[in-house]
C-alpha cells in the first residue's frame, strides 16, 4: 500500500519578496501623497493671507493716496517658521508687533499661528527692486517665506501692486 504524503504548503522566497516590494511601493506613494497634501494646506495659508494684504493695501491706497509701508521691508514674525520650529504666533503677547511696523499700520492680522514669515514694502516711486517692473509711481509688494523641510531653500509667495495673481517659487520646499 502506498504511503500518503502531505504536500507542504507555504510561500516561496520569491513570493514573499514580491509582496514586500508591493508594500514598499504603496508606502512610498502614500508618504509622497501625504507630503504634497500637507504642503498644499500650508501654502493655502500664504495665498489667502497675501490676498487679504492686497485687499487691505488697495483700501489703504484709496483712503490715503499711498500704499502702507516703506522701502525697507517690514517682516513678521521675526523669524521664518520651518519644520523644526513649527508654526509661530502672529499675535504673541510676549513679542508684540512694534509700533512703527507696517503690519501694525496696515491692520492685517493672522488669526493665530502661521507657517510663513510675511514681508511688506511700499513706496511712492523708485526702490521697488526686482518685484516691481515700473516703480515710477506708488507701489507695494508683499511676500510669504517658509522653509518646511529645513534646507534653507525657501518657499516664496508674492503679490504686488502691478499684478493680481500670486507669484510662487519653490512651492514644495
Amino acid at each position: 500500500m502506498g504511503e500518503t504524503t502531505k504536500a507542504r504548503r507555504g510561500f516561496t522566497l520569491v513570493e514573499l519578496m514580491i509582496v514586500v516590494s508591493i508594500l514598499t511601493v504603496l508606502a512610498v506613494t502614500a508618504v509622497v501623497a501625504y507630503r504634497k497634501y500637507t504642503f498644499a494646506a500650508r501654502n493655502s495659508e500664504a495665498v489667502a493671507f497675501l490676498g487679504a494684504v492686497r485687499t487691505a493695501q488697495e483700501a489703504y491706497f484709496q483712503a490715503w493716496g499711498q500704499y502702507c509701508g516703506s522701502q525697507a521691508p517690514a517682516s513678521w514674525p521675526t523669524q521664518i517658521p520651518n519644520g523644526e520650529t513649527g508654526k509661530l504666533r502672529w499675535d504673541d503677547p510676549a513679542n508684540p508687533i512694534p509700533e512703527n511696523n507696517a503690519w501694525r499700520d496696515l491692520g492685517v492680522r493672522s488669526p493665530g499661528l502661521v507657517w510663513f514669515q510675511y514681508r511688506l514694502a511700499a513706496g511712492e516711486s523708485g526702490g521697488g527692486g526686482d518685484a516691481i517692473a515700473d516703480d515710477s509711481g506708488p507701489w507695494f509688494w508683499a511676500q510669504a517665506n517658509g522653509d518646511f523641510d529645513v534646507d534653507n531653500d525657501l518657499s516664496t509667495f508674492e503679490v504686488t501692486s502691478e499684478k493680481s495673481e500670486v507669484f510662487i517659487a519653490n512651492e514644495n520646499e
